[in-house]
């Protein structure tokens, strides 16, 4: 049995605890006793942290920015326009998508390529952002306590199942299925819960430029797919029950909300072209045989020889590139780029076949030339700053952590940008920043021992100076009670942790 799933068991199934590192206050029987904000923010991190652990988070900057932008939209026009959110994409090809405890908001790969339009995902978006903005998690806190042992107990079941038959894509879908389900269930127990989403959702969609009609014509899709195909039934149905009255009240709303005004700063702001070629992404970059898309693609290339077809065409540059088909992928990338240059999501893989193909001068003046055009921009730095990294030099570390420094600002919480800038430090010769970000990344993963360890380690260092002490000290009080905890629950002999 994996230690995720014992430590969800004993975690879960007793309201202790919903990961490695995270502790729930004892609430008793009612859920009249709320958790406070930063209480749920603490549960969900350490959900992040576990499913990292088990890399079931697809880490690609690129479609992490789409999915950010789109929800940040839909959330400056929510009803808790103050909420701090995470928006993730999980990997996993099943139809779904969740509400998690402190903001967080996952989407699985399967329901992005399901969508047809950015509407539909902005959709099922604002549908779960209604569900934290309202606090339903929170009110459900009696109700998941009941379920909870249950639903973890079958994903046990299929998890260990899947693994005796020598299936590890079947014991990460079980993972992903019963955790999918077990926050779907803390926020569904209630018909009203679930229909007072859809009508804020929907509002929040037609505020944002978004069509108000999507939320039922994707519900209705799935249904009427599942039911005309005999298909076993998606996810996304199993976890969000959807009637017919349901549909049909869905769109008696969108009808009525039609009749609104929008506010004269709020325009459509569906960008249909964005959306297809970042699910083409998401798509390749998740399939475990990219090799079969490379087939898929091109006859969907040959079936429609009158039509640009541009999502085909870039998913076939990424498939081909996935493959190692690097000679037919820069002949495919390049047309793409060419007809619309400087496109990061052109430019990026492009640059990474460049480098495969040994032509890394050509890679590094494209992507200097697109930090000049993106400032800031967190894809694109992490593309140039690994480009630097791969040259060996300490010159182009010391370029390379420097370029990464403000997005380590901004996103100090991704373990990609901690990573790339550990890299960067110690071809620069910075060692104890490099230690402090692979502290961090192990953090970020769920391996808490293991940076509270590396943490110690650090501070040990003679060479260590004021600020950095500071901060490690601080990590360090902030891991302790969370390592305590996971010893509480295993019953081992708690570690040494503070200053040595």
């Amino acid at each position: 049995m994996s230690k995720l799933i014992f430590l969800c068991i004993i975690g879960l199934g007793s309201g202790a605890a919903w990961s490695q590192d995270i502790a729930l206050p004892d609430i008793g029987a009612s859920a009249d006793r709320l958790i406070s904000p930063e209480q749920e923010r603490r549960i969900g991190v350490g959900m992040m942290r576990e499913f990292r652990a088990h890399d079931l988070v697809l880490e690609d900057p690129l479609v992490n920015d789409y999915l950010r932008g789109l929800g940040y939209r839909l959330v400056a026009q929510s009803e808790r326009q103050d909420d701090n959110f995470t928006f993730f994409m999980v990997r996993s090809d099943d139809i779904n998508a969740f509400a998690a405890p402190g903001g967080y908001v996952a989407v699985n790969v399967g329901l992005l390529h399901t969508a047809e339009t950015e509407s539909e995902v902005a959709a099922v978006l604002g549908h779960e952002i209604a569900h934290v903005s309202q606090r339903h998690l929170v009110r459900a806190v009696e109700s998941m306590q009941k379920v909870s042992l249950p639903i973890l107990l079958g994903m046990v079941g299929a998890a260990i199942a899947a693994q005796s038959a020598g299936n590890g894509d079947g014991t990460q879908a079980a993972l992903i299925s019963g955790l999918g389900l077990m926050q779907q269930k803390s926020i569904n127990f209630t018909r009203d819960n679930e229909y007072e989403a859809d009508r804020i959702g929907i509002h929040t969609l037609y505020r944002a430029g978004f069509d108000p009609d999507a939320m039922a014509g994707f519900f209705s899709r799935m249904r009427g797919a599942t039911r005309v195909q005999g298909r076993e039934q998606p996810e996304f149905l199993r976890t969000h029950p959807v009637t017919a009255s349901r549909v049909s009240e869905a769109k008696n709303r969108a009808s009525a909300i039609r009749q609104q005004p929008l506010p004269v700063a709020i325009q459509p702001q569906a960008n249909e072209r964005q959306f297809q070629l970042i699910r083409e992404r998401a798509h390749v970059l998740n399939a475990l045989r990219p090799n079969e898309l490379v087939e898929f693609y091109r006859g969907q290339i040959a079936a429609h020889p009158n039509s640009s077809l541009e999502w085909a065409r870039y998913g076939l540059g990424l498939a081909q590139w996935r493959s190692h088909q690097f000679v037919a992928a820069l002949a495919t990338l390049q047309a793409l780029a060419q007809a619309d240059p400087n496109n990061p999501l052109f430019e990026l893989p492009l640059a990474e076949v460049e480098t495969e193909l040994q032509q890394a001068p050509s890679a590094l003046k494209r992507l200097q030339r697109m930090t000049e055009l993106y400032p800031g921009n967190r894809a694109v730095m992490l593309g140039y700053a690994d480009q630097l990294i791969q040259t060996g030099t300490a010159a182009n570390g010391a370029l390379a952590s420097g370029l990464l420094r403000d997005v380590l600002n901004r996103s100090g919480d991704d373990p990609a940008v901690q990573s790339a800038f550990a890299r960067a430090a110690e071809l620069s010769g910075q060692e104890l920043r490099a230690l402090e970000a692979h502290a961090e990344v192990a953090l970020q993963t769920g391996q808490l021992i293991d940076a509270m360890a590396q943490l110690q380690r650090l501070l040990r260092n003679p060479k260590i100076d004021y600020y950095q002490r500071a901060r490690v000290e601080a990590r360090i009080a902030q891991l302790t009670p969370y390592i305590l905890e996971i010893q509480r629950e295993l019953g081992k002999t708690t570690p040494r942790v503070g200053r040595s």
